[in-house]
């Protein structure tokens, strides 16, 4: 990751908290960052210039049967703001369960409060 592409990183994984998680994916793992997927790789997207500057979001399914989302950027390395409800928990990446490219960029309005919220911190750096 580039030094901007780590501090947006950071920033958005700053907001990822409980209260955002959408209840269909309260405790189906056991990881504080199941749930957050879709709107902290979309806010990434957003904050990072989106397909003007390279980036992709991705989407697949992993071996629960839950859809993950992360970003590719144009060095085609994976940026996954919530990896560790893979990592931590030994569970296998879905990365190569990618079957099409119809992600959702249709910012959600916990997507847009992320954005907004980095965006301030932005500017009070």
């Amino acid at each position: 990751m580039s030094p901007f592409e780590q501090k947006i990183f950071d920033l958005v994984r700053d907001e990822l908290t409980d209260d955002l998680i959408p209840d269909n994916f309260s405790g189906r793992v056991d990881s504080r960052y199941c749930g957050h997927c879709h709107h902290a790789s979309l806010a990434m997207y957003n904050l990072l210039g989106g397909k003007n500057n390279g980036y992709k979001l991705q989407k697949a399914e992993d071996e629960k049967g839950i859809t993950h989302y992360w970003l590719i950027n144009s060095y085609s390395e994976v940026i996954d703001p919530t990896v560790e409800q893979y990592t931590h928990l030994n569970r296998p990446l879905p990365y190569q369960n990618l079957k099409d490219n119809r992600a959702s960029y249709r910012k959600t309005n916990t997507t847009k409060l992320i954005i907004k919220r980095v965006k301030e911190k932005l500017k009070n750096r």
